[in-house]
């Protein structure tokens, strides 16, 4: 009898706590449920193996963020030891890994002809496979992998969807989230932190770890509460990220915080630091308040003139009420209708009968 539904998670529990990882996992639950409330799913960590489950009792198997990095299969998801079990799956705002956002990142990746032959078999079970930004799906392309452009699960939230767009009259609160990688960008930070300690004397500013904190993030997080913000702990569940129902503006560095903010209706600003980022900013209207972090030239160095940049584009949104984010906000609900929403509409049809 089928009647087991699996929901393999990127979110490391167990390690950093990353809550975009669990925003993903909850935002791809919210829309399934909203069209079959009784989904309850078990929630399986991407590393631990499915062999303990039978095939014949298993319904779905629901894969966001699903990874087409080479040897995706078995090291980043375990899946069943023997692919042939796989079935009803349904991977979702797939993702791909790379420390240097650069086009040439995509444009000169190869894929093994073991990372191939487990795509190409996940494709043969689900059809064109849905990739969260648009480099992603002409990588898989080139590859001659069937690909669709989705979006990242985490930036729809269906209440939202079709509301217009009101964009704060003054800026009375921020929030400022911490990079991935703060050895690199520590000093950066530090430059930008007191661009917009100067620019918002009155505001009330936060500094928030999506992450658990290491000793790079924390040194991060106490320069800015010296500048009088105050700390947001809110790696883990995603019910965290419910602080920026009341915050007005984003800036930083974390790809989820930027995209709470975009499903929110809200501006942000994302400083890109790796190839996820990348990737979102190069898909369409996504460009929108991103800056690039790292120069261009062959050392990637830290773009030191990237904070003025993006205060400066700050400056000039404020002015025109943040005009620059409509074609944002009308890209999340064109891609939600023609892509996202029939996409889980046939997942959902495993669930007629009951």
């Amino acid at each position: 009898m089928l009647n087991r539904d699996i929901l393999l998670t990127t979110f490391p529990g167990h390690k950093s706590r990353n809550v975009g990882d669990n925003l993903i996992s909850r935002s791809a639950i919210e829309l399934v449920r909203s069209r079959f409330p009784a989904y309850d799913p078990d929630i399986v960590f991407r590393e631990h193996s499915l062999d303990g489950y039978n095939p014949k009792d298993v319904r779905s198997i629901m894969a966001p963020g699903f990874s087409v990095s080479n040897d995706t299969y078995p090291t980043l998801f375990s899946l069943y030891s023997d692919l042939s079990k796989l079935h009803s799956f349904f991977p979702v705002g797939c993702s791909f890994q790379h420390p240097i956002p650069t086009q040439e990142s995509f444009d000169n990746y190869t894929f093994n002809a073991s990372t191939l032959k487990v795509l190409s078999h996940i494709s043969a079970l689900c059809g064109r496979i849905p990739c969260r930004d648009q480099l992603i799906e002409g990588l898989l392309s080139r590859h001659g992998i069937p690909a669709v452009y989705c979006g990242d699960v985490a930036l729809f939230d269906q209440t939202v969807i079709d509301t217009i767009f009101t964009p704060p009259s003054e800026i009375n609160s921020l929030v400022f989230t911490i990079c991935n990688n703060p050895i690199r960008f520590g000093k950066q930070s530090e430059a930008l932190l007191l661009l917009i300690s100067e620019r918002f004397p009155d505001a009330k500013k936060y500094v928030a770890h999506h992450s658990r904190p290491v000793t790079a993030s924390a040194e991060i997080s106490d320069f800015a509460e010296n500048l009088g913000f105050s700390k947001l702990h809110l790696y883990g569940d995603a019910v965290n990220l419910a602080s920026y129902d009341s915050i007005d503006l984003h800036v930083g560095y974390r790809l989820h915080g930027h995209i709470s903010f975009l499903r929110r209706r809200k501006p942000s600003l994302l400083f890109i630091e790796d190839a996820r980022a990348f990737g979102f900013a190069n898909s369409g209207s996504f460009a929108t308040g991103c800056f690039e972090a790292l120069s261009a030239d062959n050392e990637r160095g830290v773009r030191s003139e990237a904070p003025l940049a993006a205060m400066e584009f700050l400056d000039d949104e404020i002015k025109r009420e943040f005009a620059s984010y409509s074609s944002v906000f009308d890209s999340i609900d064109d891609i939600y209708k023609n892509v996202l929403s029939p996409r889980f509409d046939e997942f959902c049809s495993l669930f007629a009968d009951r």
